[in-house]
């Protein structure tokens, strides 16, 4: 149903952008062809819609296997690109689905903290951003999303929320990470670093 994932993009691209004051930067830097994660912390619900209108490729998303069990809802966003996925354990075939995705050349938006944090500092990140990075061969395009935790102050105040994706780290310097557990984990930290470094130019930016 890609006419319906490419009708609600271009609603949001443009509407909910326009509503939520939305700045967008670097989104030259997202490779346009070939297998990508768009890799950013997580604020609040919002991230996932609000990076995936902003992204001009079509990606696929994680969510919660409970999603699944509403039937209009489940409808939708398997429309969407939604992943099912058991939170808190091992699920292979989710694992399973987004390989085939990334191996058709296919784009996935994740955030390597694993779950929410207070807008502030960053979590630790889990090395699965860089396992499915490593063993798929695909770029990651650091981002960094400002203020999706506050959407009423964006609303009413018009401060905007900030979506800045960073140069990709390319399968060539991945592939220097050791194929285990370590090495995603080192891939996931240097992930994070680059994040970070978006986060310290996007506010002193705003000053």
């Amino acid at each position: 149903m890609k006419w319906f994932y490419w009708s609600v993009w271009y609603v949001g691209h443009y509407f909910v952008g326009s509503l939520l004051a939305m700045k967008r930067f670097g989104v030259e830097n997202i490779p346009k062809s070939g297998p990508i994660i768009v890799a950013s912390n997580h604020q609040a619900y919002l991230d996932p819609p609000l990076i995936g209108v902003t992204v001009n490729r079509e990606v696929h998303f994680f969510a919660k296997k409970e999603l699944f069990d509403i039937p209009v809802m489940k409808q939708i966003i398997r429309w969407l690109n939604a992943i099912p996925v058991r939170r808190g354990v091992f699920d292979p075939q989710a694992l399973s689905f987004v390989e085939r995705a990334l191996s058709a050349g296919g784009g996935l938006v994740m955030f390597p903290e694993g779950t929410r944090g207070d807008g502030e500092t960053f979590l630790k990140p889990k090395a699965g951003v860089g396992l499915l990075a490593r063993r798929n061969k695909a770029a990651i395009v650091p981002t960094f999303i400002f203020r999706s935790h506050k959407p009423l102050e964006a609303l009413i105040n018009r401060r905007g929320i900030w979506i800045c994706f960073g140069p990709p780290i390319m399968p060539d310097e991945i592939a220097q990470y050791e194929d285990n557990k370590q090495g995603y984990q080192k891939l996931a930290e240097l992930v994070m670093e680059k994040i970070g470094e978006l986060k310290e130019r996007a506010v002193a930016q705003i000053g």
